[in-house]
């Protein structure tokens, strides 16, 4: 669940009254204008193409809404797994993503068939909060480079360690040259960009047809190439496209080379130069292994490709104007926020569009040379339809292991969403196994499409309920325009710089650490605070599950330690008469105290046992007072105690215990 919009009251939503036709119209265009940019810089901070967002986006509407157990609820793609998804791209591939998201919302459809849905949400608040600020931060560690036009720089510590560089590139106040310089370096910059789009394309062909698993055996000569039908009729039909991307780049190339020198500074013109020479030398190297069948060479050489060509890219860019296009961005939402705030009809108009809009705008009336969405000219075809050699060819544990954690991360945050929905709307409640069932078909086909994992979100849920959405069909349209969107105006992408949707993640990011959150944490004690902060923590050092399952142990062991929490009071008031006063849980963890307590009474000594505080008791203490009492006896003394009341009590624990787990 990404929280990063307030949550109406259920007096603020419309009336009833009104056709809810007309209603669901328009909320679905809302819905649509906050999902745009969401879906495409989700997409950008998970390292996948544009396109791998737009469709879920369309899937989460179109067949997510049909078939939901929270009407109102839209899904889509969610800032909260892009470590996840990010993480196993850069391992495993792309190719490998639709296989684990396909796996993944299979096991949410077999969960909501056994009607697990309820236990999904069974997670302490403090560990999903922790999950989400740990995500938050690393989004925001991440997209803060790109904000500047420069790359991420591995893990999540680096990135943090990192940030004072990228302060430091963006800082300086940028200088407007003359016009034409700006279009000639923009529209390079363009050019580039797709450019780029396409030798990762590439790149990823390739590695359909080296894929990691076996690259690794041929390696390390555990396996010959024929043997994997690995010969140079897998390159032919990649040969072509290496060259055409190679006679562009040279094209680009030497222009850039030639105004850089006339034009540009020394130090700029030195730079590019280099830059230059590096890409082209990476890409004949990445044209000639694939010529001569090198297939040990061919993925490095890829990759080398790629790289090169983005730092081409970083090279020409100023990450002085990107840095001031990201802040500007930042800045419009949060204003923009402040202002709709007071105002019902204001609050229709998402704030990070409206953002989005006006810097696209103003980069496009300067001509700001600065980076663009990425988009190749048949944006579905930068989709990675997944197919069964990725079994054969890759890692299994790590491909269940991904989608056993997308599965279970997605469904948490599907059902917290929907549970802040229900508290929105009177007389909407959620089929929580309904729901994940619905999830689960969503997700299976997002990862037909080589797409991203969805989940329901709280921002474009919050707006379809501000906006009026009363059924399903505002969730269902949203996707529909989208698809529209996609079909008719892709082109349009190519003209929002990626600072901008940088620096959207980056306010989101800061919006999921949510610092105000930890204080109300606070006043159910400092345990949750310590479990918010080891969930936060363990994320940003390690990864995700690590930090989920440190939150979850620290939970349980805080869980355990207030249930094994036991007061005694012995009061000797004399040598032959004293009171037992017993309050909080008696387990055999505390067995060992009780003991001596009761030691303490003296032999003969008539004992008054109150237990009307006593929350709980287990086998173990009851077993162990009675043995007392019969020894007790032998020495004259005697236990005052209500036993048909104490074992009554113990009755009712037990059976609601098994009532509980049948349930």
């Amino acid at each position: 669940m990404n929280d990063d919009e307030s949550i109406p009251r259920p007096s603020e939503l419309p009336s009833p009254a009104s056709p809810a036709w007309k209603t669901d119209i328009l909320a679905s265009v809302v819905v649509f204008l906050v999902a745009l940019p969401l879906c495409m810089g989700i997409a950008i901070a998970s390292g996948v193409p544009v396109a791998a967002g737009l469709v879920t986006g369309i899937v989460g509407g179109i067949v997510v809404g049909m078939l939901a157990g929270a009407p109102l609820q839209v899904s889509g793609p969610a800032a909260g797994l892009t470590v996840i998804v990010y993480d196993l791209v850069q391992k495993h591939g792309l190719e490998t993503l639709g296989i684990v998201v396909l796996l993944a919302g299979g096991l949410q459809l077999l969960a909501g068939v056994l009607r697990l849905g309820q236990w999904f949400r069974a997670v302490a608040p403090a560990v999903i909060k922790g999950m989400l600020a740990g995500i938050g931060v690393l989004i925001f560690a991440s997209q803060f480079h790109v904000m500047v036009d420069d790359s991420p720089k591995g893990s999540g510590l680096q990135n943090l360690m990192a940030i004072p560089q990228a302060i430091a590139k963006g800082l300086p106040w940028p200088t407007l040259h003359p016009r034409e310089e700006r279009v000639f370096r923009t529209q390079h910059l363009k050019e580039l960009g797709i450019l780029h789009a396409e030798q990762v394309d590439l790149h990823e062909a390739v590695g359909e047809v080296v894929p990691e698993l076996a690259f690794t055996q041929i390696e390390n000569g555990n396996i010959d190439p024929a043997q994997l039908k690995i010969t140079e009729a897998g390159f032919k039909e990649l040969i072509p496209r290496q060259q055409a991307i190679n006679e562009k780049l040279d094209r680009l190339s030497q222009e850039l080379d030639e105004w850089e020198v006339t034009h540009g500074t020394d130090q700029k013109a030195t730079r590019v130069h280099k830059a230059v020479v590096a890409a082209q030398e990476a890409n004949d190297a990445a044209l000639a292994d694939l010529q001569k069948n090198r297939v040990l060479n061919v993925r490095g050489s890829q990759q080398a490709a790629d790289d090169t060509i983005l730092q081409l890219e970083q090279s020409v860019t100023n990450h002085d104007w990107a840095a001031k296009i990201g802040v500007l961005t930042i800045l419009i939402i949060i204003v923009w926020n402040m202002i709709a705030s007071k105002s019902a009809r204001l609050k229709l108009v998402p704030g990070p569009l409206l953002a989005i809009s006006i810097v696209t705008a103003v980069a496009a009336w300067l001509q700001l040379p600065v980076l663009y969405v990425e988009i190749p000219d048949q944006l579905l075809e930068s989709l990675h339809i997944p197919s069964g050699t990725v079994f054969q060819n890759t890692d299994i544990s790590a491909i269940f292991t991904a989608a056993m954690v997308i599965a279970l991360v997605a469904s948490a945050e599907t059902l917290l969403c929907a549970v802040a929905v229900d508290q929105m709307v009177v007389g909407v409640r959620t089929d929580y196994n309904k729901e994940l069932r619905a999830q689960g078909v969503g997700n299976m086909v997002c990862g037909l499409f080589g797409a991203l994992p969805m989940t329901g979100v709280i921002v474009r849920s919050a707006a379809n309920v501000q906006a009026g959405g009363r059924t399903r069909w505002s969730a269902v349209l949203h996707g529909v325009w989208l698809l529209v969107f996609i079909v008719g105006l892709a082109f349009v992408l190519r003209l929002i710089p990626t600072a901008a949707l940088a620096g959207m993640l980056v306010h989101i990011g800061y919006k999921l650490v949510n610092p105000g959150g930890i204080k109300k944490l606070a006043e159910y004690g400092k345990g949750e605070v310590l479990i918010y902060f080891a969930t936060l923590v363990t994320i940003v050092c390690f990864d995700l599950l690590s930090g989920v399952i440190v939150g979850i142990v620290i939970s349980a062991i805080k869980l355990l330690l207030n249930f094994s929490r036991l007061e005694t009071d012995l009061n000797l008031e004399s040598e032959t008469y004293a009171v037992l006063t017993l309050s909080g849980a008696a387990t055999f963890l505390r067995l060992p105290t009780f003991a001596r307590e009761l030691e303490r009474v003296p032999n003969g000594a008539e004992l008054h046992v109150q237990f009307e505080r006593l929350t709980f008791i287990d086998h173990a203490c009851l077993e162990l007072m009675q043995n007392w009492a019969k020894q007790h006896e032998t020495t004259g003394g005697s236990i005052q105690i209500d036993w048909d009341q104490l074992y009554a009590r113990y009755t009712r624990q037990s059976e609601s215990s098994v009532q509980t787990v049948q349930h």
